[in-house]
């Protein structure tokens, strides 16, 4: 049991050396030696609608404070009850702006347990899906440019459900919004030609896929056969429920562990020294028991009968 016990300390202790050592790269906010455990970010294609000057919008407050200043400015005057059609198109045309494509993901800097588990297992889990931290890159691939402006439409008491696409080739992520009692489809990602989409009403996935001509037109910069291997087949998701629930729950586990685990081995490790020592105290104290003969007793006269004992 000695021997277990001396072994967990051993390895507690490397952890918590380890898990300390992580935290503070991780406060400093520089990865250092451990740079090559990041993923590499995109680079911008120079094509997409992508404007270096909305990086300021690092926050879901700063992006929503920013639409609502499009907003009153353009349509400040409108009482026609169409706010959630404008509201939504002003979110979209943001993000399209805000955004080029490409997976943004955690760094060791920013959250290295989600570094590491995905290094370890599958490149999703440090693909970030929290809506601040996505705010802080200027990448981000379809689903999480959706993410960040489905949380923004629900903050504003708007309705919108998930998109998803799988497609023999390739899957792809888009949303929907709910407004004058219909269903209109975005995607802020591939970026499909606006005034189009306008002109027909904005209309939903299930008219644009039966839609093939409109379709096409609305994606006419990407080829035709991926076009239609990507919209070949979706899903709807439930409505106003956050897309991707467990990557959620597990990112930010995985946040608060990154700042607090070292803490966890270090009481593992009193824990077990405690033990330990108790454990090697009461062996000592039971080895330690020192042995005195006792004095050697007198014969009884009474064991021989007829002999008087002397100076009797």
């Amino acid at each position: 049991m000695k021997k277990i016990l001396l072994g967990l300390q051993v390895l507690l202790f490397c952890l918590f050396n380890a898990a300390l050592l992580a935290t503070i790269v991780q406060l400093s906010g520089v990865s250092g030696p451990f740079d090559h455990l990041n993923y590499k970010k995109p680079e911008y294609n120079n094509v997409e609608e992508y404007d270096p000057s909305l990086q300021r919008i690092n926050s879901s407050t700063s992006l929503i404070t920013y639409c609502d200043s499009l907003y009153n400015s353009s349509f400040s005057d409108n009482k026609g009850g169409a706010f959630e059609r404008h509201y939504a198109d002003i979110v979209s045309s943001v993000i399209r702006k805000r955004f080029y494509h490409g997976y943004s993901h955690y760094s060791v800097s920013d959250n290295y347990l989600s570094v590491l588990f995905s290094r370890a297992t599958l490149d999703g889990y440090s693909a970030i899906v929290i809506p601040e931290d996505i705010l802080k890159h200027p990448n981000a691939a379809c689903s999480q440019q959706s993410i960040v402006m489905m949380d923004v439409l629900k903050r504003k008491g708007l309705q919108t459900r998930k998109v998803g696409f799988s497609g023999k080739t390739a899957g792809h992520f888009c949303f929907e919004v709910y407004y004058d009692g219909g269903w209109h489809f975005y995607d802020t990602n591939m970026e499909p030609d606006v005034a189009l989409l306008n002109a027909h009403n904005r209309p939903d996935i299930a008219t644009l896929v039966n839609d093939k001509e409109l379709l096409l037109k609305a994606y006419s910069r990407y080829p035709k056969e991926k076009v239609l291997d990507v919209f070949s087949a979706y899903s709807y998701g439930t409505p106003n429920a956050f897309s991707a629930p467990r990557g959620l729950i597990f990112q930010k586990a995985a946040k608060f562990l990154s700042y607090t685990l070292w803490i966890f081995f270090l009481t593992a490790f009193i824990i077990v020294r405690r033990k330990y020592l108790r454990l090697a105290h009461k062996k000592y104290v039971r080895n330690s028991r020192i042995y005195l003969p006792q004095p050697e007793q007198g014969t009884s006269p009474s064991y021989y009968p007829g002999i008087t004992a002397p100076g009797a």
